[in-house]
Parts: structure tokens; sequence; C-alpha cells
């Protein structure tokens, strides 16, 4: 009966040492093929990414060229080096293409505004930061592609208000801090900055010809900001 008892548990010890032995192996395998394929799945998907991310530039590039209405979406395939299946694959119309590019650079836009306001640093500085972002469109990018899009759909006009909501409250934050710094007057209200936005933006939307002494000209749309600063400027003489 001992003999039976011994044998019996020998032969358990064996089962259990062989169970874990072939679970560590099948575990290991397990996180091997786990490893790999998120590997796989990361490349995928930053091939994706670079995809999508080079139809966006040609399109952009395009448009700022030759006008929305005047590009094809295999114009915009062949400047990318993708085929025109993966164009509509990615973003589905030329339409809803415009529509990813304008919302990226906003969403972009108001990213930086919001990182330069929270940044700790001298306020004058901050100034000639906030300069450099509000005149780097100028002088890369076509405003007549911009305004024309917020004026054609519907969509893209919701966009823009969003926007601007957005940033103008970014920016009445920018000038309570100019404010606290002793560097921008209490004396100007904050109705009158905001109704001082509004009026440029709606020359910017309806005047064709101001857009186009501004169209790729940096320097003349950071003067006019300097204008607007030196206006909130506390006088110090």
């Amino acid at each position: 009966m001992n003999y039976i008892i011994l044998y019996s548990s020998y032969i358990i010890v064996i089962i259990l040492t062989c169970q874990a032995f072939f679970a560590k192996i099948f575990t290991k395998r397990i996180c091997k093929v786990h490893i790999l394929w998120k590997v796989i799945m990361n490349g995928f998907e930053k091939r994706r990414n670079d995809k999508k991310k080079a139809i966006m530039e040609a399109a952009l590039e395009l448009f700022d060229q030759h006008g929305f209405d005047r590009v094809t979406v295999s114009e915009i395939a062949e400047k990318a080096h993708v085929s025109k299946v993966s164009v509509y694959n990615f973003f589905g119309s030329k339409d809803n293409l415009r529509r990813k590019i304008i919302r990226g650079m906003l969403d972009q836009s108001l990213e930086r505004n919001a990182a330069l306001i929270h940044k700790e640093r001298n306020f004058v500085d901050k100034i000639k930061e906030y300069l450099r972002l509000r005149t780097w469109y100028y002088g890369n990018h076509s405003l007549g592609f911009f305004f024309e899009a917020i004026k054609a759909d519907p969509e893209i006009r919701s966009i823009f208000e969003d926007f601007t909501a957005a940033n103008k409250r970014l920016f009445m934050d920018f000038v309570a801090q100019g404010r606290a710094a002793g560097v921008f007057s209490s004396e100007v209200s904050d109705t009158a900055i905001e109704l001082y936005i509004d009026v440029v933006q709606s020359s910017l939307a309806n005047n064709q010809q101001l857009r186009a002494l501004l169209e790729h000209n940096p320097r003349l749309a950071e003067e006019l900001n300097m204008l607007f600063f030196d206006g909130l400027m506390r006088n110090k003489g």
C-alpha cells in the first residue's frame, strides 16, 4: 500500500512539473507573439499616419497654389505618392479632406497659443512669441483658400466659429496676464478688445483686397499686430 501511495505521489509530481514547464514555455511564446504583433501593428499605424499626413500636406500645397475647385483627387494622390483609393479610404471625399486639413491647422494653433499662455517666462518675450505664432500662417499658406473654405462649407464655418470663440478666450487670458505684469493697460476694456478682434476677423473674411495685401506677407501682418499691442500697452511716459 505504501508503495502505491509513493508511486502515485511520484506520478503527480511529474505531472505537475510537466504542467509548470509547458505553461512556462507557452507563456513565453505568447509574450513573444504579443510583442511581435505589437511591433507589426505599430509599424502599420505609423505607415498609415505617414500616408495620411502626406495626403494632407500635398492637398494643402495644391489648394494654396491652384484653389480648391481646380485641384482633383487624382492630382492630390499623385503628389502624395499614394493611390486615389487611399485618399478616399482615409478621407471619403475632397470636401472632407479640406475639413480635416483646416480643423488640424486650427487645433494646432489653439494648442500652440495655449502652451505659450501657460509658459513661465518674461511677458515681453511672450508677446514676441505670440507675434510669431500669429503671423506664421501668412508666410506659409493662402488666406484665400482658408476664407473661401469658410464661406463655401457650413461645416468648416462651424469649426471656425468654435475656434474663434476658444481662441478669443485664450487671448483674453493673455491680456489678463499682460495687465498683471504691468505691460497692458487696464483702461482698454475687454469689450473693446473683443470687438476689435471681431472687426479684424470680419475684414479678412469679406475683403479680398485686404487678404491680397497680407498674402504671403508675414512682415505686414506682424506690423498690424504690433499696432494692436501698442494700443494695449501702458503709457509709461
